[in-house]
């Protein structure tokens, strides 16, 4: 059997076929390898690292023990992931900007039209809706929605299912727990598909590769409908890396590896970088009470601490924090508001 053999960094099949199954089970059976011809009836194994070429023989490859492959390509799958929430973060501070434009004269026509009031931006929304022929993809921040909201965009959204146009929505985590969520995606059966990630950019709703409505004013009452096809078409590009990142909705809940989960981890870099429990609660779509209960539970998992810039100090040390691998006297927590942290 050969192992230390690394898999390949983006294999294209995820599943083993029957007959590759077969192939490796045999290889294992009859001294760990096997011929040419059978690798290549199962591209599958090569990719995932299952089958390898023999370095001193072309026509025979060797299987590499499973319990070998499967912690690379997690691990592999794990750093893709955070490059692709890196790029997303990079983006949504590009994009927020862009999405606060006030403009004093109303601008109509074109490739870009301002849409001012609630009401004339749910009509627009509808129009786009009504001639939406094959997808409608949408971010929804902000955590949970309420339920008059799910109310008025559930006819809409059973037009579209009607027409067998495919629906994605990303939200963040505490989108699952408000009311009425799990209804509105049963009512719509397979057509429509939800994910969560913890970050989000501003609100976005594309329809087809047509028309998108994004908001123009943070407090949403001012929004711009585009219709530049090299806009639409970067736009869509944002929403698909971060759907290729984000998980289900209603996923299994996340593990934590010493008392602290992932989210908590963001939290607390965030947290080590000056930001507010406002600001933070805003980013991850939740109350600052949740932050400040994440905070303590973060205290806690260090062993207390009397104020931020500690338990920063604290988190670094544990190694809960993204900072560079140095030595332990060298290393330094990002700089921080010296301001004390009270449970409760």
């Amino acid at each position: 059997m050969i192992g230390g053999v690394a898999p390949h960094q983006h294999p294209e099949h995820e599943d083993v076929c029957a007959e590759g199954a077969e192939i490796y089970e045999r290889a294992l059976r009859s001294g760990g390898s096997a011929s040419r011809a059978e690798a290549e009836r199962a591209p599958c194994l090569i990719d995932l690292g299952l089958l390898h070429p023999a370095p001193d023989r072309q026509d025979v490859f060797l299987a590499v023990e499973a319990a070998v492959v499967l912690p690379r390509l997690l691990d592999t799958m794990e750093r893709r992931v955070a490059v692709e929430r890196e790029r997303g973060a990079r983006l949504a501070d590009l994009l927020n900007p862009m999405m606060r434009l006030d403009v004093a004269e109303p601008v109509q026509g074109g490739p870009f039209t301002i849409l001012e009031g609630p009401a004339r931006i749910e009509a627009a929304i509808d129009e786009a809706a009504n001639n939406a022929q094959e997808r409608m993809l949408a971010i929804q921040p902000g955590g949970i929605r309420s339920e008059s909201a799910l109310a008025d965009a559930l006819p809409r959204s059973l037009k579209l299912a009607e027409r067998k146009v495919q629906m994605r929505t990303l939200y963040q985590p505490s989108a699952r727990y408000g009311r009425g969520l799990l209804e509105y995606f049963t009512a719509l059966e397979d057509m429509a598909e939800a994910r969560i990630l913890d970050e989000l950019p501003e609100r976005l709703l594309l329809f087809d590769r047509s028309v998108a409505i994004i908001p123009a004013r943070e407090d949403r009452q001012v929004a711009l409908e585009v219709r530049q096809p090299a806009l639409i078409d970067y736009l869509a590009g944002v929403f698909e890396r971060l759907w290729s990142t984000a998980t289900p909705l209603y996923a299994p809940p996340e593990p934590s590896v010493d008392g602290v989960t992932d989210r908590q981890r963001a939290i607390a870099q965030l947290l080590v970088d000056g930001h507010t429990d406002a600001i933070i609660a805003k980013r991850f779509g939740l109350n600052e009470r949740t932050v400040r209960n994440h905070i303590v539970k973060l205290s806690d998992a260090v062993g207390g601490s009397n104020s931020r810039l500690q338990l920063g100090w604290k988190l670094a040390q544990a190694g809960l924090l993204d900072v560079p691998d140095v030595p332990d006297a060298e290393r330094r927590v990002p700089p921080m508001r010296a301001r004390p942290y009270a449970k409760g």
